[in-house]
C-alpha cells in the first residue's frame, strides 16, 4: 500500500473509513421501488405474505435444489420461479 505524502489532514475532522460516499446512492427504499417498477415492467408483481407448512417448504427448496443441478444455466431458478411454474401449471393450463 502506498502512503500518500501530498493529502493534507483537516484538523479536527476525522477520516471515517471505507469507501467516500457518491452523493448518488440510492436509499434502500428507492432501490426497492426501482425493481418493482422492473419487475412490473416484466409483467411481474408480488403476493401478498402467505403461510405455507414447513414440510412444503423443505419439499419446494428440495426441488427448486433439484433443478438447478439437473439444469446448467447463467440463471438458476429461484424458489419464487418454482412457486411460478406451479402456479401456472395448475392455474392456466387448458381444460
Amino acid at each position: 500500500m502506498r502512503k500518500d505524502d501530498l493529502t493534507q489532514e483537516l484538523p479536527g475532522v476525522a477520516k471515517r473509513p471505507g469507501r467516500p460516499p457518491s452523493g448518488r446512492a440510492l436509499t434502500g427504499a428507492e432501490r426497492q421501488r426501482l425493481h418493482r417498477q422492473k419487475k412490473a415492467a416484466e409483467g411481474k408483481g408480488t403476493l401478498p405474505p402467505c403461510f405455507v407448512g414447513e414440510d412444503v417448504l423443505e419439499a419446494l427448496a428440495a426441488y427448486v435444489e433439484r433443478q438447478n443441478a439437473n439444469t446448467v444455466t447463467d440463471k438458476p431458478m429461484t424458489v419464487g420461479d418454482a412457486v411460478e411454474k406451479f402456479l401456472r401449471d395448475r392455474l392456466l393450463r387448458k381444460r
